[in-house]
């Protein structure tokens, strides 16, 4: 029984590990979806004021293909940036450059990931925010080796 609820712990902390980090960045502050209000256009890089192109140029690749809904959220998300520490603004932008160097399907999968975290009962995202607060306080090699029983399917040591 332990090492079912270590290994469901790992999993959890695997899906964390995945989606929170890439996807806080980006969709933080988002607004929720507005059903009568209209659909954005689309705005071309070179429209973005210096600081904004600055601040997202992690995504600049890919801004082009980006939903215009989604290029508003990160524009709006840019602005609000500004106000930040430099720390937290190289935090943002490191996540923003791994978001960004994921494929589509990874993207997806943490988009769905970060949904369904965002579904999870007020307790159980305290569970799981503890969960990676904990591993994140491991050293780099326990949480390496963590990652790699983890997609090796394999539970954590006891």
């Amino acid at each position: 029984m332990r090492k079912r609820a270590a290994m469901c712990v790992l999993r959890l902390v695997g899906a964390f590990l995945i989606a929170a980090p890439c996807l806080c960045a980006a969709m933080q502050g988002a607004e929720p979806a507005r059903p009568n209000a209209a659909a954005p256009a689309p705005t071309s890089w070179s429209a973005l004021t210096s600081d904004e192109q600055q601040l997202l140029a992690p995504v600049r690749d890919q801004w082009q293909q980006l939903a215009p809904q989604q290029q508003l959220r990160l524009r709006r998300n840019a602005e609000r940036w500004q106000n930040l520490t430099p720390e937290q603004q190289q935090k943002i932008h490191q996540r923003l450059t791994r978001f960004a160097a994921m494929t589509p399907e990874q993207r997806l999968q943490a988009q769905q990931r970060f949904q369904a975290f965002q579904q999870l009962p007020p307790e159980e995202k305290q569970r799981m925010r503890e969960v990676m607060r904990r591993f994140r306080s491991l050293p780099p090699e326990e949480r390496r080796m963590l990652r790699e029983r983890f997609e090796a399917g394999k539970p954590p040591p006891q």
